[in-house]
Order: C-alpha cells, then sequence, then structure tokens
C-alpha cells in the first residue's frame, strides 16, 4: 500500500455512518372515502409474515471489549503475533497474516485478511488484502509486479466489489481530502518520482439472507511515476458492513484506536521482505549475466571484421538493462516495499548520530531527538523553538 493497518481502519470506520443511504419509508395508508363502510383487513398469517420479511435482528451491546490477536501463523516456522486490539464481546475472529511467496512482487507477498464477526453473523469489521500494481499501458519487463488497469482508488475499489462481492449495487463513493494530506505529510521525499496519494470510500448495498446490507471499503492508494512507469498499491482494504441504518463509526473507532502492533513481528518481516528483495535482485543479475554470456559467445562465433561493432552494440546494450534496473526495478520496488513497510509500521526511519535507525511514530511529533549520553533514547515534539544541550535532532532518512 501498502497506505497501514491500524490508521487505514480508523479512516474506514471514523466515515463509517456518514452518507449511508436509508431505507425508504413505508407508504401511508390511504383515509377512507366518506361514506362508505371500512372493512377490518384480515389478519395475516405469522408464518406468511416472516417468510415475506425476515425478522431484524435486536441491536448489537457492544459496551464491553475483549482482548484479540492478528496472528501470523506461518511466516516465521510458528505462530507469531502481528496486531493486539480489542473487540466486541462475543464476537469470532478470523483470518490473521499469510505471505504469498510465489510472486516476486515483493509488496504483494504479505497479505493481511482478517475479520471480526458479531452474534448476528452480520455486522462485521475487516480488513482485506491490498494490492501493489503497474498501470496497464506504462509497465516494464523489469519490475515484476503485474498490470492492472486501474487508475484511480475508486476504480480500484469497484474492481474489488465486482471480485468478492458479486452483485452489489454501488451506492456512492466519496474522496478522503484529509487522508490523502496526511499521507502526503508522512511520505518520504523521492525528487526521482511524481507520486500522488489518492484515498476514497466506495459505499455499496446488496442483501444477505434477507437482510438488507450497508458495507463501506475504504482504500488509500499512492501513485508513483518514474520515466513513463506508473506503479501505485496499497497495503490493505478495511471494510465496515452491518444491517442498514446501523453502521456504528464509534465501534470502529474504539476498534482501530486498540491496535498495537508487536515489535517483534514488524522486525522479522521486515527482515524476511528485504532478502526476499535481495534474492530476486541477485537472480536478476544474474539472469542479465547469463544473457551477456551468450551473446558475447554469438560474437566470438562471428567473423572477425564485424566482431568489434558487435560487441559495442552488446555492451550498450548490458549497460541499458543494468541502467534501467537501477532507475526502475530499484527504485521504483523498493519505494513501493518501503511505503508499504512504514505505512503498515506507522513510523518514520531517521538516521541516528551512532549510525543506527531510529523509528519515530507517525502520530508523534514531527522533530525527532536522540540523546547523546544514551543513544537508545530518542523522542520526538512538535515544538519549533525546543534546543536541548544534551541532544541531537536527526535528520530523515529519504
Amino acid at each position: 500500500m501498502v497506505a497501514g493497518i491500524r490508521s487505514g481502519l480508523a479512516v474506514a470506520l471514523a466515515v463509517a455512518a456518514a452518507g449511508c443511504t436509508q431505507g425508504a419509508a413505508p407508504s401511508p395508508t390511504p383515509p377512507p372515502v366518506p361514506g362508505t363502510a371500512v372493512a377490518p383487513a384480515p389478519a395475516a398469517p405469522a408464518n406468511a409474515l416472516a417468510a415475506a420479511a425476515p425478522a431484524m435482528p435486536p441491536p448489537l451491546d457492544t459496551s464491553r471489549m475483549q482482548a484479540a490477536q492478528i496472528v501470523d501463523a506461518n511466516g516465521f516456522g510458528q505462530q507469531m503475533v502481528a496486531v493486539d486490539l480489542q473487540v466486541p464481546a462475543g464476537w469470532q475472529t478470523v483470518g490473521g497474516v499469510g505471505w504469498n511467496d510465489a510472486t516476486n512482487c515483493i509488496a504483494n507477498q504479505l497479505q493481511v485478511a482478517w475479520s471480526a464477526m458479531a452474534p448476528d453473523s452480520l455486522t462485521a469489521i475487516e480488513i482485506l488484502p491490498g494490492f501493489n500494481w503497474q498501470v496497464a499501458g506504462t509497465e516494464i519487463q523489469m519490475n515484476p509486479c503485474p498490470a492492472a488497469p486501474y487508475r484511480s482508488t475508486r476504480e480500484f475499489l469497484v474492481a474489488t466489489v465486482e471480485r468478492t462481492r458479486p452483485g452489489a449495487r454501488v451506492l456512492e463513493y466519496r474522496e478522503l481530502p484529509e487522508v490523502e494530506r496526511q499521507m502526503a505529510q508522512a511520505a518520504p521525499a523521492n525528487p526521482q518520482a511524481q507520486v500522488r496519494h489518492d484515498a476514497g470510500r466506495l459505499l455499496i448495498g446488496y442483501g444477505k439472507d434477507g437482510v438488507e446490507m450497508r458495507e463501506m471499503l475504504t482504500a488509500a492508494v499512492s501513485f508513483s511515476s518514474m520515466q513513463g512507469n506508473v506503479v501505485a498499491g496499497t497495503a490493505t482494504i478495511q471494510a465496515l458492513r452491518a444491517p442498514e441504518g446501523r453502521l456504528d463509526p464509534e465501534l470502529g473507532q474504539r476498534v482501530a484506536a486498540s491496535m498495537r502492533p508487536n515489535p517483534q513481528w514488524m522486525q522479522a518481516m521486515r527482515q524476511r521482505s528485504m532478502a526476499n528483495l535481495q534474492r530476486y535482485s541477485s537472480a536478476q543479475s544474474n539472469s542479465i549475466g547469463d544473457w551477456h554470456n551468450r551473446q558475447m559467445a554469438i560474437i566470438n562465433a562471428r567473423g572477425a571484421a564485424d566482431r568489434a561493432a558487435i560487441r559495442m552494440r552488446s555492451n550498450q546494450e548490458v549497460a541499458g538493462i543494468y541502467g534501467a534496473i537501477a532507475a526502475n526495478t530499484s527504485a521504483t520496488n523498493d519505494a513501493i516495499h518501503r511505503r508499504t513497510l512504514e505505512g503498515v509500521g506507522e513510523y518514520n526511519s531517521y538516521a541516528g548520530t551512532d549510525g543506527s535507525t531510529v523509528q519515530s511514530s507517525i502520530h508523534g511529533g514531527a522533530r525527532v531527538f536522540q540523546d547523546n549520553a544514551n543513544p537508545n533514547a530518542a523522542y520526538s515534539t512538535n515544538d519549533p523553538y525546543h534546543d536541548p544541550a544534551g541532544a541531537t535532532e536527526l535528520e530523515r532518512i529519504p
């Protein structure tokens, strides 16, 4: 994205109730015509009424919360808690973190698919896997991420609904400019690329077990353009659903605010992703080296008269390929990967005074300081005049 787990879910649930379409009011009974007798309407059998309109389940009691976890079951040889959080008492959770090692698109390997279901089997909070892609028509061969036609968050969410909620009706789409502003402030500067942040919310309606439902899906996508190649991605998609008229944004905010990523899992996740990235880069470099050796064998098999010219063209092609990898694969994939990791962890990275990397939450202050006597002690502040004698202000890693 990624776009992160906790911040993305908070955005999705905070705007859940806004703009939700309500059901039409029942038609009034027409008044009797003067001078005529009004016969009492025959009572409908109870079973006929139940068949015509299934009873709406009673309102949920979400005042009490219970501990829950989002677990990575297989990523590191054993179960590992990725996120601790609170959900309403009595709700059932399912899913967790998975890894798709079949793809060479590193940003698409981490897959978060988790939901918490209410006892009514209708109301739920859900996190769907995000997606990273090259915009179709701009893709390059060296980038292993797939090509897809989505040029906006709206197109991406509509396609997600068509794939995962067949038959659902799109009722409304709203842009989220405040989220886009926060994304722009949190994103590291990249002078080599043109970056556009696009956040939005899609409201859909559908029937489930005879009950009219409303569901809201929210995503925050970053589009990055470099030398004509446009890549896009979001870490997760956030969904909230309930019977029509019962979407509860306050509940969603409580669940989102309770999320606490596990630092040990975050570190292991980063190490695994970087190892996969290095493995793919090495394999790609070896493949180019093999191609170069084959080209040189062809050159050696040809006559001496044209050998020099062919060798020059071959070396130019190899240089062009390596240049494209440096400018596209490294810059593009690493940029998507870095945004995904920092988006999931909700932090920015700073260069420490002792050569270390200091991570500071995006929810803290804009200025980060490291203690000169104890490099393990760092803090952030928004005070523009803060100038401590025993600490050094750190520079953000671009």
